[in-house]
């Protein structure tokens, strides 16, 4: 077959088309990083990026469900245990003022101090996070507790509803985190105590100058403020194996969200060093193209000038 110089000039601009695509791709993969800069570079490896892609962006949706489940969980953690606390309080006082010995001035310092009580209690089962109600299940927007009759502040009512929060922390798998404040304030209906009212009883033996009626009052509220003591404690406990399960779901997707950054790595990343040295390879190769074309090139047409 003849080689025709229309010939030539086609192998050696294909050549140079071929070595300047090369060049370019591996100058980008240095700026870039990327071995894998769009489909075309690597169809198979892309699709496995893309799969881990996807993967990573579910893993990050349920680390932010567990975030927020354990969230919700400590911040309910520190209100029940400053109620708690309170709670023994207003015992303690109980025991201490129940006694027929007890003065009516003591009895009234005692009775502000339980309002004090009240009212903190209150305000901690109004508790919000960010702008949402904790203890009002569903109704977010909802103050959780109540006062019913200003004429008597220390009776109130649940706004609420029975909702609790579900966070998914795999596929399938729910926590769920009772927001439901009837549970931990206002158990009465499931043979717990009311809180709210156990401390409006003792206000009112407190109050009461009839100091014999007063001492009874007093005493009655004593064993329902043990009772609520452990009705707050099991609400605790029950956080705890929930706390577990967030943080080991936690770790478990901190260490699959590591596997895949790393399998997307060895598929998305280039050796730069092996780039480097490649694309200096290339350009000895382009060179050596040009040479060559002029050499061969150049003779042949001052030949067919002549």
């Amino acid at each position: 077959m003849r080689i025709t110089q229309h010939m030539m000039s086609n192998i050696f601009t294909t050549n140079l088309r071929r070595q300047t695509e090369a060049m370019l791709q591996r100058q980008e993969q240095i700026a870039t990083q990327k071995r894998i800069n769009r489909p075309s570079d690597d169809p198979n490896g892309m699709a496995r990026v893309l799969a881990g892609r996807s993967t990573l962006a579910a893993v990050e949706q349920y680390a932010d469900n567990i975030k927020q489940g354990q969230s919700r969980l400590e911040i309910t953690e520190e209100t029940l245990k400053t109620v708690d606390d309170l709670v023994q309080q207003a015992r303690r006082l109980a025991e201490e003022k129940s006694g027929n010995d007890v003065t009516e001035a003591e009895r009234r310092f005692a009775a502000t101090q339980v309002k004090e009580i009240f009212e903190h209690v209150l305000q901690l089962a109004n508790s919000k996070w960010g702008e949402r109600s904790m203890f009002a299940g569903h109704q977010i927007d909802t103050v959780a507790f109540q006062v019913d009759d200003v004429a008597d502040p220390y009776t109130v009512s649940y706004r609420g509803d029975a909702g609790s929060f579900r966070y998914s922390i795999a596929d399938g798998v729910e926590v769920s985190v009772d927001a439901d404040g009837q549970n931990y304030f206002e158990a009465a209906a499931s043979g717990g105590v009311n809180i709210f009212d156990e401390l409006h009883d003792l206000i009112a033996g407190l109050e009461n100058s009839d100091l014999e009626a007063g001492s009874a009052q007093i005493q009655a509220t004593i064993d329902p403020l043990e009772q609520a003591h452990v009705q707050i404690m099991n609400k605790r406990t029950e956080a705890g194996p929930k706390v577990y399960r967030f943080k080991a779901a936690a770790e478990h997707w901190t260490n699959i969200q590591n596997t895949v950054k790393a399998a997307m790595s060895r598929e998305e990343d280039a050796d730069i060093a092996e780039a480097i040295i490649e694309l200096k390879n290339l350009e000895t190769a382009y060179q050596s193209t040009m040479v060559a074309a002029a050499r061969i090139i150049q003779p042949s047409l001052v030949n067919f000038l002549k």
